[in-house]
C-alpha cells in the first residue's frame, strides 16, 4: 500500500480523534495505514515531526479561505474572524488545542503572512507580531481550558464557552483598536 505524506496526516489526524493525543504513536498510525514504522520515518524524523504537521495541516485546511481583509480598516474583522476559525478547529479535534500547543510551525515565514493585514493598517512589524500572537495564544487558551472541562469537571458550570471567548476576543481587539496607529 502506497500512502503519500499527505496521507499519513490526514491518517493521523483521524487516529487523534480515535485515541486522543496521549494515544496516538506512530506504531498505531502503521497499524492502522497497513505499513511498517520505516515507511513513517521515511516522512517524519519524529513523532514530534508527524505532530507539527498535523497541527499545521489541521489550521491551514480551515485557515486558507480567508482573504486577507478587503481594506486595512478591516483588521479587526479579519482578526476576529481568523481567531474564531482556529478555536473552531481546535475544538474539532479530540485534543486539537493540546496538539497545537506542543506544535512547531515547520515554515520560518510562517508569521510573515499573518502580519501583513496589520502591516498595511500602519502596525509596526513588532506590534503586529505581537497582536497576532497575543489574539493567537487567548484562542488557544481557551480552547485548552474547553476541550479540558469536556474532558473533566468544568470550573464553572452557569459558563457559556463561546460567550466568554467572544468576550475576551472583543477585548482583546478593542485594546488592539486603541493601540492602533
Amino acid at each position: 500500500m502506497v500512502v503519500r505524506r499527505d496521507g499519513y496526516v490526514r491518517a493521523a489526524l483521524e487516529l487523534l480523534d480515535e485515541v486522543g493525543l496521549d494515544g496516538l504513536s506512530l506504531r498505531k498510525l502503521g497499524e492502522k495505514l497497513g505499513v511498517r514504522g520505516p515507511a513513517l520515518y521515511t516522512h517524519f524524523k519524529s513523532k514530534q515531526a508527524l505532530l507539527d504537521q498535523m497541527a499545521e495541516t489541521m489550521l491551514d485546511d480551515e485557515l486558507a479561505p480567508l482573504d486577507d481583509p478587503a481594506s486595512a480598516d478591516d483588521w479587526p474583522a479579519w482578526l476576529a474572524k481568523r481567531a474564531r476559525a482556529i478555536r473552531r478547529t481546535l475544538l474539532s479535534y479530540r485534543d486539537g488545542a493540546r496538539l497545537h500547543a506542543g506544535s512547531r510551525p515547520t515554515e520560518r515565514s510562517a508569521m510573515t503572512p499573518l502580519i501583513k493585514p496589520l502591516l498595511a493598517a500602519g502596525f509596526t512589524e513588532e506590534d503586529a507580531t505581537h497582536a497576532i500572537l497575543a489574539v493567537s495564544r487567548y484562542t488557544l487558551g481557551c480552547a485548552i481550558d474547553e476541550q479540558q472541562s469536556v474532558e473533566g469537571e468544568s470550573v464553572d458550570h452557569d459558563e457559556d464557552p463561546a460567550a466568554s471567548f467572544e468576550y475576551g476576543l472583543s477585548l482583546l481587539i478593542a485594546g488592539l483598536r486603541s493601540a492602533a496607529p
